[in-house]
């Protein structure tokens, strides 16, 4: 039998933790460790508990959830196993999106979706594969594409490649590559 997921679970409205808390608890091999109602009590769970998996809130009354983070992955050390977090929220503005990312998180989902969704969002984030929610998938998209429509080029790591070598060119020239191919090559 596969270790249990080990959950911490930072959020400040009470009844949403304790629900979260409650039906997590009740899903096979996920075991909460224990949770916070803001940013500095969820940083210290973090680092005495050590958790698999953090679902970390934006909202937080202290420090909010993307600070608590950032301030986490700065003195998480040398783990071998570091924590994945996974943001739960409700913000979904471009800022808050690529700022959580850029913090250290792993996963991003909304509130409003299902424990199933929710489940699935835990384990593919546990398993090493970031996990979007698909209404804010957009926006990280959008912002992907405006960083890569222009490419900042380092001439130093630049390689140019101006012909090939005699036995080379054979080896090439047997590939079976189309002209496109060799053209890039």
């Amino acid at each position: 039998m596969e270790k249990p997921i080990r959950i911490a679970i930072v959020e400040d409205h009470e009844l949403t933790r304790i629900g979260l808390k409650a039906a997590l608890q009740h899903r096979d091999g996920i075991d909460v460790v224990g949770d916070a109602a803001n940013g500095y009590q969820g940083l210290n769970l973090l680092q005495t508990t050590k958790p698999d998996l953090a679902i970390v809130d934006i909202g937080l009354p202290d420090i909010d959830g993307i600070e608590m983070i950032r301030l986490f992955r700065e003195n998480q050390g040398d783990n071998l196993i570091p924590t994945k977090i996974l943001m739960l929220t409700m913000h979904k503005t471009e800022d808050s999106v690529m700022a959580a990312f850029a913090a250290g998180a792993d996963a991003y989902c909304m509130k409003d979706i299902n424990m199933d969704k929710l489940e699935e969002a835990i384990r593919s984030t546990h398993d090493g594969n970031p996990w979007i929610d698909p209404t804010i998938a957009s926006v990280v998209l959008q912002q992907l594409r405006q960083n890569t429509l222009s490419p900042v080029i380092d001439k130093e790591k630049t390689t140019q490649i101006k012909g090939l070598d005699g036995d080379y060119a054979d080896i090439v020239g047997s590939a079976g590559l189309t002209d496109r191919e060799i053209q890039i090559l």
